[in-house]
């Protein structure tokens, strides 16, 4: 799916040409979908909540999410040449409006009084709500360009696919709105006047999140941990983000040897929320022991209910464990610890100190495997994951002064933690965004 070399910038793109790109992939998903008889893609209420691809576990289902991704690339590419440049800056700067606008529809849980099925009026809406009729319809109709809604007849609104995924705050995709919305929305606000003020400072008390008033000088998760429900809210927010193309379980499933670890052999979750990723594992490696680390009981407490909830089978394998990672690793002699999404949200400095508290409860032969980005070079991913992977690459820098971490700087990161500690190698994955890095103790 992602190209090993550099491709050329597209500076001179023939309309003609882009828009046969678009008609080529657009019919490759759309004769998938009709062969296999699946839910065709819809704006509407009762249409599927995901784009209808299985999996890219094989070469043919990788195939069509190329397709996808191309299809997506060249739409937007599509778009930014039909605008043109100086309508394109105008319309960027005022993409602000879309997260103000999902601001206010989930802080006044407009989804929620809006009917599942049938319509309302703005009116009764804007009673229930406390929204005067005509300010709720200025937030409605904007949000109805992005198809969050829609206006069946004048005055009305009801729901649509996804404004429908917004009326249950349990539901990942909208705990992942009520995160960007509340606080990556904050942090982005006062990015410049991080660069400005602070412009060689690692700390994270120096990052755009918390410079923002609303925040206090206090790091993300130090924020977090002020409210049991922020924690939760955070959990099942990376639930979401996590089942995108590219990001899910299954990809690291296949993506790592864990069949080479021995039978009873315990994996230390560092940092692993609710554990959703190792139970995950644990289906595909009943043979395996999990322990999930993490400083929000809440999340831990979460696990443990889906656990038995949804898994009954697996409860035995799994132990859960209030930990905080800077202090020093409590479960010593495992077969593997494992970070999943962690380190990418710390500046060197912290990941130096993080990897070093794990160094004394390592044996002879203990791995430490870490699942994260490994950023290639520019322009070397498909031009969408490009456009993932930078966003995130910004959003760590807003939100923790960090980064997204090229080959090189994992490489001297692991040699500045301890001697002993052998680096094993990269491994991309298959069909995911993400990479694998391991390293293994050698105390001989």
């Amino acid at each position: 799916m992602s190209p090993t070399t550099a491709r050329a910038p597209i500076l001179r793109p023939r309309i003609s040409e882009v828009a046969a790109e678009i008609a080529k992939n657009a019919k490759i998903l759309e004769d998938y979908i009709m062969s296999q008889g699946l839910p065709y893609p819809s704006f509407a209420a009762d249409g599927p909540s995901a784009f209808p691809l299985p999996p890219p576990s094989t070469p043919e289902n990788e195939k069509l999410h190329g397709a996808r991704y191309q299809l997506l690339s060249t739409s937007k590419l599509m778009y930014d040449l039909i605008a043109g440049p100086s309508e394109l800056n105008q319309w960027n700067a005022l993409n602000f409006n879309d997260t103000a606008c999902l601001q206010v529809i989930y802080n006044f849980k407009i989804a929620q009084f809006v009917p599942e099925t049938g319509d309302i009026s703005f009116e009764d809406l804007g009673s229930k709500v406390n929204i005067p009729a005509t300010k709720l319809g200025q937030v409605l109709r904007y949000a109805m360009t992005n198809h969050i809604f829609y206006e069946p007849r004048d005055g009305y609104v009801a729901h649509t696919a996804s404004s429908l995924l917004l009326r249950d705050e349990n539901l990942p995709a909208s705990a992942w709105v009520g995160v960007c919305v509340d606080e990556f929305f904050h942090a982005s606000t006062n990015a410049t006047k991080a660069l400005k003020n602070f412009p060689h400072h690692e700390d994270i008390e120096k990052s755009a999140f918390s410079i923002s008033p609303m925040f206090n000088g206090k790091g993300y998760f130090e924020y977090l941990s002020t409210d049991p429900e922020l924690s939760r809210r955070f959990g099942l927010s990376m639930s979401q983000w996590s089942s995108g193309v590219g990001l899910k379980a299954d990809s690291l499933i296949k993506g790592y040897n864990w069949g080479k670890l021995p039978k009873g052999a315990t994996i230390v979750d560092v940092g692993g929320a609710t554990g959703f990723v190792c139970v995950e594992v644990a289906k595909a490696y009943p043979h395996l022991k999990f322990h999930i680390q993490d400083l929000s009981v809440p999340s831990l407490e979460t696990g443990q209910r889906n656990l038995a909830r949804d898994n009954p089978e697996l409860v035995g394998n799994f132990e859960y464990q209030e930990h905080d990672f800077f202090t020093q690793q409590p479960v010593n002699g495992a077969e593997v610890y494992f970070f999943r999404f962690i380190l990418h949200d710390w500046p060197d400095k912290y990941v130096l100190q993080i990897l070093k508290n794990i160094v004394p409860a390592l044996k002879n032969g203990s791995k430490i495997v870490v699942s994260d980005f490994i950023l290639p070079p520019p322009n070397c991913l498909h031009p969408w994951e490009e456009r993932r992977a930078r966003a995130t690459d910004f959003v760590m820098f807003q939100l923790f002064n960090s980064c997204e971490r090229r080959e090189a700087d994992w490489r001297r990161i692991f040699a500045e933690v301890d001697p002993k500690l052998r680096l094993d190698g990269f491994q991309k994955m298959d069909g995911s965004i993400l990479g694998i890095i391991e390293c293994t103790y050698v105390d001989e």
